[in-house]
């Protein structure tokens, strides 16, 4: 290994403290006994740092099914990236893995590679092979640098004479549930704001962002509406990662932090500060921990606060320096319905181009091609496809075409639902990749019914795939060949588009999937101008994390900071009045959804909870083939009321009282404790995926839903298709509007002919 090519990989605290020569790695056998881990290259100064362990399985990597390696040679690998606040100290590979029986020992083997250096090769004795297999390999710390590839070479033969190279004996699998254990050494950094958003978020962290949010006090409405703007910001850049906001009360954590402070209101560790004259951004250590950063966000009382957080959020300061004012803040114009960053356009074609980060994310190559692209989509989900054909998608693709490509083909899938498989074309066939396909539309409606009203199956989820999948085998050379395979590529051209213009806005509402997957109805308008935030007149710091962390999922929906919602309490309800309202109350403390019992669900209150009578709990799947126009009037022949003192929460939709057309969404719970399980829920995508109806119940890991009340529409569809849509689900009603128009047109047809009939009788008279 040359010098040149090591600086090549290592950090740069490793060419300055190395002393080690990294040595050739050697082929090892399961059976032996692997070498001891590499000395940590660690300087003894770095020794006092905090040091973290992290042990991550290849599922939490990204890797959701085992890795499967197949033919002669085949590979797959795993990301690894590590923030930049944090130094790799140690590393043990936990890998689990089976190779085929029916390899020959001698000359199978799987290579594995860190950053394209060879760390070991994995061999087995003829009785090893076919079964789990476990390994431990310690690897080298130097090689660790900020984005990191962990990759597996599978090389596999099963017979000394000639041999097809993509036999079906030719397989390794390598288990998601190899684990990968770091041990991570905290770095000092800077009191620098120009670091931002690290160390609260880091772009390398595909953790759950968790940002403990300190404040005076929580029930503070102003210090919260400023932590509000910040939390939309951090939620904005977590987009898929979830978020989490304990708040602190007058206390400091142990880990980075967000202080929230005016002059006259402020955490006792700033008392000594002097009093601020300008919204201010300051980047401090904590006082007890020098490795853990602060940013503190003050001013000299909640305007300034508010200004400050607010040019935090819209990146509107060019941020340098310990400490910066904030001595003019410009807000940009209100933003128009549906114009979120993250949505797709219904304004006109959307390239797929424009829907990755990086052209090779649409390409694949391999000697035998069965992979698939995946395409993000995101779009609003209230469009209005009934009795659409399909969505547009002019889709381009390119391949390497050979003797056998006509049994290839490329599928079509979304979500991972099927929809259609097109053959790809021989070698000597003239026809061009090119192709207009016609998306079919999937029924995604909010309760059971019969309707055939449709809208794409994209809108299930808030983070949905478009799946291209080429399936292209090799040529077959024959069982004895003395050529090289050709490597196959495929591509889908940038250029490529899908078009959903003339697509309208209307759902059915409640729709707590909506809620869930998109922040809709609040992130119609993706600044969240026409959103309310309703607290309890005295909120708890269960309340305000509950609050931050919904409204940092509606950024992560959108793309965009949400800073113009308005934050009230209780006893200012009727300033929503003309707004869509998320409504936080654990306990139902002020009464207000005791107010409102006749309109919503289920009524949760402390020791108590009131519910119509529940009959059918709603799934994903149902949900998606039903809809709500023509469903059965909902099980709303009693209610229930249940006394205990076991933690329950639920998000419950339903139509404000305020302003008709409205929608609120509550998160309420029977106390503090079970408000936590809707802070969790709400970033965790299987319970996401759970929510639907106008009733989600949360308790501990379940999540169950419900269809209570009968729905109401939002949206602005013309008089003539509105009347048709609804009319199409109740035949008998649509039998007597025939029969009536009938006759209208029967009478009308009648009274002309007869007054045409008496012009010319009057005629023939006169003459």
């Amino acid at each position: 290994m040359s010098k040149t090519k090591k600086k090549s990989i290592l950090p740069q605290w490793a060419l300055v403290t190395a002393s080690l020569t990294l040595l050739a790695p050697s082929p090892v056998s399961v059976a032996q006994e692997l070498p001891p881990a590499a000395p940590s290259s660690a300087a003894s100064p770095l020794a006092n740092l905090p040091l973290r362990e992290l042990e991550p399985t290849f599922r939490q990597l990204g890797q959701g099914s085992s890795m499967m390696l197949r033919g002669v040679e085949s590979e797959g690998n795993v990301n690894i990236s590590i923030r930049r606040d944090e130094l790799v100290e140690s590393a043990l590979l936990r890998l689990t893995f089976t190779l085929s029986p029916a390899l020959i020992p001698s000359l199978s083997h799987i290579k594995i590679l860190l950053n394209e250096e060879l760390l070991q090769t994995v061999s087995l004795t003829k009785e090893q092979l076919g079964t789990p297999q476990h390994v431990e390999l310690p690897i080298d710390a130097r090689l660790f640098t900020d984005y990191n590839r962990l990759r597996f070479q599978f090389i596999g033969h099963y017979t000394m004479d000639c041999e097809m190279p993509n036999h079906t004996s030719l397989w390794a699998a390598i288990s998601n549930e190899s684990q990968l254990s770091l041990k991570l050494r905290q770095l000092p950094l800077s009191n620098d704001l120009a670091l931002l958003p690290a160390p609260f978020f880091d772009t390398r962290d595909n953790q759950t962002v968790n940002v403990p949010i300190v404040v005076a006090n929580a029930g503070d409405m102003g210090q919260l509406r400023a932590a509000g703007s910040v939390a939309s910001w951090l939620g904005m850049l977590a987009g898929y990662r979830g978020n989490r906001f304990p708040i602190f009360e007058n206390q400091l954590p142990q880990r980075h932090a967000i202080v929230f402070a005016t002059n006259e209101h402020r955490p006792d560790f700033l008392k000594e500060q002097p009093a601020v004259t300008q919204p201010t951004l300051t980047m401090m250590s904590h006082p007890e921990h020098p490795t853990v950063k602060l940013l503190v966000v003050q001013g000299k009382d909640d305007a300034q606060l508010q200004q400050a957080a607010d040019a935090l959020a819209l990146g509107k300061a060019a941020l340098t320096g310990s400490s910066m004012q904030v001595t003019k803040l410009e807000y940009p114009e209100k933003r128009k319905a549906y114009d979120a960053p993250r949505w797709l356009t219904t304004k006109r074609p959307v390239l797929l181009s424009e829907l990755v980060d990086n052209p090779s994310d649409l390409q694949l190559r391999g000697y035998a091609l069965n992979n698939t692209i995946n395409i993000p989509a995101r779009m609003a989900p209230d469009l209005f496809s009934w009795k659409g054909r399909g969505v547009p998608l002019q889709l381009n693709y390119r391949y390497t075409p050979n003797s056998v490509s006509q049994h290839g083909s490329l599928s079509l899938s979304i979500n991972d639902q099927f929809i259609k498989a097109y053959p790809l074309q021989a070698a000597d066939d003239d026809k061009s990749g090119r192709s207009t396909i016609m998306l079919p539309l999937f029924e995604d409606g909010s309760t059971q019914t019969s309707s055939d009203f449709r809208i794409p199956s994209f809108l299930v989820g808030g983070d949905n795939q478009l799946q291209l999948g080429f399936q292209l085998p090799a040529a077959d050379l024959g069982r004895c060949r003395s050529t090289q395979p050709t490597e196959l590529r495929a591509a889908i051209d940038p250029e490529s588009s899908i078009d959903f213009r003339g697509f309208r806005h209307y759902l059915p509402m409640p729709n707590l999937a909506a809620y869930a997957n998109s922040g809709y109805p609040f992130t119609k308008y993706a600044d969240l101008s026409q959103t309310s935030v309703v607290l309890p007149n005295h909120p708890t710091a269960a309340d305000a994390e509950a609050y931050l962390t919904a409204v940092a999922r509606m950024s992560a929906a959108t793309g965009l900071a949400g800073v113009r919602f308005s934050l009230l309490n209780a006893d200012q309800i009727e300033k929503a009045r003309d707004t869509d309202i998320l409504l936080v109350s654990a306990g139902d403390k002020d009464g207000l959804l005791q107010k409102w019992s006749q309109d919503i669900p289920t009524l949760i209150s402390a020791g108590k909870r009131t519910t119509h009578l529940l009959e059918r709990a709603i799934g994903s799947l149902s949900e998606l083939f039903q809809h709500a126009a023509d469903a059965p009037t909902p099980a709303t022949t009693g209610l229930a009321t249940l006394e205990g003192e076991g933690p329950l929460a639920a998000i419950v939709g339903f139509e404000s009282p305020l302003h008709k057309g409205r929608s609120i969404v509550g998160l309420t719970a029977s106390d503090d404790v079970a408000m936590g399980h809707i802070s969790r829920g709400l970033s965790d995508s299987t319970k996401i995926s759970a929510m639907r109806g106008d009733l989600s119940f949360l308790r501990a890991e379940q999540v169950e839903s419900f269809r209570v009340n009968p729905v109401y529409y939002v949206g602005d569809l013309p008089w003539w298709q509105r009347m048709w849509f609804h009319l199409h689900n109740h035949p008998l009603a649509l039998a007597l509007a025939g029969i009536a128009t009938g006759l209208l047109l029967t009478f009308l047809v009648y009274g002309a002919l007869r007054s045409l009939a008496a012009r010319r009788l009057a005629g023939r008279n006169n003459v």
